[in-house]
């Protein structure tokens, strides 16, 4: 039976003896081994892991899917949830092995604002005793009110603006929470949150240039690393911000962005439509059109965050403009629907 270790920053250190066949992750986690986890279904990148050098001990279930881009593959990372073990070795994960897992947190809704033709801006505040510590990036699931559902958003408030939240959301024709932000929720009703989850963060560089590239409501994220970068003391980096939608309409809070803009020298701001009457500062095309490319330097960081198209088409320009696949951070966002 092959013999898999798994290896944390703290230095601790988990053996896990495990056949293949079965999910690494729920081998792992019956051993006491602490991974991250959410979706246990390859969309969500909690569980990933990576290898030291060469090929590791993990593979690719058969049938599964998985959110991990070829460039990723290729560094020797691995989503433990659709992965077996097929042969022993070493595994590694980029957080400690007493890290605390998700807390669940009561809050009240402030104000729900329409931003854009078909999304919202969900303002909350925790209730008093209750807490959640994030980082500008992450996400949480809400539950979905007189249901058994749960949808995860991401903040665009980052954790000095605790304890108000707020979340831009999409609302989606017959989905579970879109019915309910738009013809039931009111202020100070009671939400339930858990989390937080994911690894999107910023890096913490004040010299290299970033690029933050966001396709409709995966802009949330970005603005929370913003607002996080614009309450660091001291000088920031150049950045550039692309965002893209499917028409003018749908453009998320464009005035905000620009005011954000007016409020960070660094930051410069791309808006783009593919489809309806475009005008003034806003561009034809989605959030790749408006990018020179020609400016972007192998030392660039790159943050993306929208859906699997726009990602895939990001990762595989940045590369061929010769950015390191270890300078680019993704968040893939996908529509729950109405189940």
């Amino acid at each position: 039976m092959p013999v898999v270790s798994c290896h944390f920053t703290d230095g601790a250190s988990f053996e896990v003896d495990a056949d293949s066949g079965e999910s690494f992750l729920e081998v792992a986690l019956r051993h006491g081994v602490p991974i991250r986890n959410q979706c246990r279904s390859g969309t969500c990148l909690s569980c990933l892991g990576r290898y030291a050098a060469g090929s590791g001990p993990l593979s690719p279930r058969p049938g599964r899917p998985s959110s991990l881009l070829p460039v990723d593959k290729e560094q020797g990372k691995a989503l433990c949830c659709v992965s077996e073990v097929t042969s022993e070795g070493d595994i590694y994960f980029d957080y400690p092995s007493d890290e605390a897992g998700p807390s669940e947190a009561k809050c009240f809704i402030d104000s729900i604002e329409w931003i854009a033709s078909d999304a919202v801006k969900l303002t909350v505040e925790l209730a008093d005793g209750d807490w959640l510590d994030f980082r500008s990036g992450q996400y949480v699931e809400i539950a979905v009110p007189d249901s058994s559902r749960c949808r995860s958003y991401s903040m665009c408030t980052a954790p000095n603006d605790l304890p108000q939240l707020a979340f831009m959301v999409r609302i989606l024709a017959g989905g579970l929470m879109s019915e309910y932000l738009t013809t039931i929720a009111k202020p100070d009703d009671v939400l339930t949150l858990r989390g937080p989850f994911g690894g999107f963060a910023w890096s913490g560089s004040r010299s290299a240039p970033q690029l933050f590239i966001a396709g409709g409501t995966g802009l949330s994220p970005i603005c929370s690393i913003l607002h996080e970068i614009r309450n660091v003391a001291g000088a920031k980096p150049p950045m550039t911000l692309s965002l893209g939608c499917a028409t003018p309409e749908a453009l998320l809070a464009p005035d905000y962005l620009r005011l954000l803009e007016s409020w960070m020298p660094t930051l410069s701001l791309r808006l783009s439509a593919e489809f309806g009457d475009v005008e003034g500062a806003v561009m034809r095309g989605n959030a790749l059109t408006a990018i020179d490319f020609s400016a972007v330097t192998p030392q660039t960081e790159a943050y993306v965050c929208g859906p699997e198209g726009l990602i895939n088409a990001a990762t595989k320009k940045l590369v061929e403009v010769g950015v390191p696949a270890t300078n680019i951070y993704y968040e893939r966002f996908v529509a729950s629907g109405a189940t």
